[in-house]
């Protein structure tokens, strides 16, 4: 057994129990746009995880504040994964179900492995391009397809929401190997909470709380508290130590699991074609897992 195979399975699980922290998250948005606006549900966010984020490091004495060659790699992850990639995401799933959304996910992976590529200096193989390119086009044609023969406006918001999340898993992953997951995640929240804060306070006597459901109050929390703050801890860890290209592929299953989401509570129909490219990518994340980078 080589030396990588711990890091890498330990890389893995972290990886797996992040994405299925985030699997929820379409579910989750889909039921909380009928209560609040995209801006309401990107800023609380934001501040839930803020708060978290100061609570564990006080509590696990890391309060120092991180050097400042570290800072802008932070503070781009933290609008790539708590400003773009919520906002837009929120924007799509306004016009369209979550199930769509679910699917056109699956182009996160290769977007994260195309810009580490570019910004770390990884080299996977030819077979993990390979793989890499059939989940993307599986995604692809499920979007046309979906779209009745041409891509929606709500499909440019995806798109630009998983070019968002790439940029952040990068730019995570990569301060992660130096000052952990937890508290790179922490320290992006603390650091865009007081401009999220404002929007919220502005906008308090614009929005009926009582008039808000219980769905969509707990959704708000499990984007905040799971989605936002839990699930990012595991997954910037296990990009840290198993490989960011790599690791990253694991999103391809989120499209699969979101599925099973959206037909569960929210009984939305999951068509053959879905099925289809959701287990596309998923066997072309088992062989960019098999690649060595």
């Amino acid at each position: 057994m080589n030396a990588k195979t711990p890091n890498l399975s330990t890389g893995v699980l972290l990886g797996v129990l992040g994405m299925l922290g985030f699997s929820g998250t379409l579910v989750a948005t889909r039921i909380a746009v009928a209560d609040f606006t995209p801006l309401d549900i990107t800023c609380a966010r934001i501040v839930i995880a803020g708060v978290l984020g100061a609570a564990f490091l006080v509590l696990t004495d890391q309060h120092s504040l991180p050097e400042r060659g570290f800072a802008v790699s932070i503070l781009v992850m933290g609008l790539g994964l708590a400003v773009g990639y919520p906002f837009f995401l929120a924007v799509a799933l306004k016009t369209v179900p979550a199930v769509h959304g679910a699917v056109v996910a699956g182009l996160a992976p290769a977007a994260t492995a195309i810009i580490a590529v570019l910004r770390t200096g990884e080299r996977p193989p030819l077979p993990f391009w390979i793989a890499c390119l059939v989940g993307f086009c599986a995604v692809l044609y499920f979007a046309y397809d979906a779209g009745g023969g041409h891509l929606s406006l709500a499909d440019g918001w995806l798109f630009l929401g998983m070019l968002s999340l790439g940029i952040a898993y990068v730019e995570g992953g990569r301060v992660s190997r130096e000052l952990g997951g937890s508290v790179t995640l922490s320290w992006a929240m603390i650091f865009l909470a007081p401009a999220a804060l404002l929007p919220l306070i502005l906008r308090t006597g614009e929005i009926n709380l009582t008039a808000v459901s219980t769905a969509g109050w707990v959704s708000l929390a499990y984007l905040g508290i799971i989605s936002m703050f839990l699930a990012s801890v595991f997954w910037y860890r296990g990009l840290a130590i198993g490989g960011i290209a790599r690791i990253g592929q694991i999103n391809l299953l989120l499209p699969l699991t979101a599925l099973g989401w959206s037909a569960l509570f929210l009984g939305e129909e999951i068509t053959r074609t879905a099925i289809a490219c959701a287990v596309i990518v998923l066997g072309a994340m088992v062989v960019c897992l098999k690649g060595r980078t």
